[in-house]
């Protein structure tokens, strides 16, 4: 049976990643917490901020960044059109039986690479040059009408009167 995992946050500020936290986040590429969890949960990450920018497109912008992987991996490119056909991560080639293995090398080049750079979007507050210097006007104090004061109204019979000092 298959534990499940709880992903929670390098800066401890949230308990949990989710999407609205990490979208904004500045240490989103180095955060092991985010890594794990984004090739779990890239498909409702990325509707995520897609519909941040599309339904706010004054306010935000998409930033994208490579997140850089360490392992080792297998790049599969056809020798015929030169195009890369995929990248296998070098257990799961080694955990292939012989045949799979050759039918996998016909007629294409393999090539061990040891990092993978994996596009990550973050969404970004835009930003606006200003143009004219910030003038800031003094306010003018309201007029308050003159307090006058009342005369003390007694206290009604029923009501306690305050304690005398000593």
């Amino acid at each position: 049976m298959k534990k499940s995992r709880l992903h929670s946050c390098e800066l401890k500020r949230h308990r949990e990643v989710a999407p609205p936290l990490c979208a904004v986040c500045p240490r989103i590429l180095k955060c092991r917490a985010f890594r794990i969890w984004y090739h779990l949960n890239s498909d409702e990450y990325l509707d995520f901020v897609t519909d941040i920018c599309q339904k706010f497109p004054d306010k935000y912008i998409m930033e994208v960044s490579f997140m850089p992987e360490k392992q080792t991996f297998v790049q599969i490119v056809d020798m015929a059109s030169g195009a890369i056909e995929r990248i296998a991560n070098l257990k799961e080639i080694e955990a292939m039986t012989p045949e799979e293995k050759l039918e996998l090398a016909r007629n294409k080049n393999l090539f061990v690479v040891t990092h993978r750079l994996e596009p990550i979007v973050r969404v970004e507050l835009k930003k606006t040059a200003i143009e004219a210097p910030l003038q800031i006007a003094p306010k003018a104090e309201p007029q308050a009408p003159a307090k006058t004061e009342e005369p003390k109204k007694p206290l009604p019979a029923g009501f306690p009167k305050g304690k005398k000092k000593k």
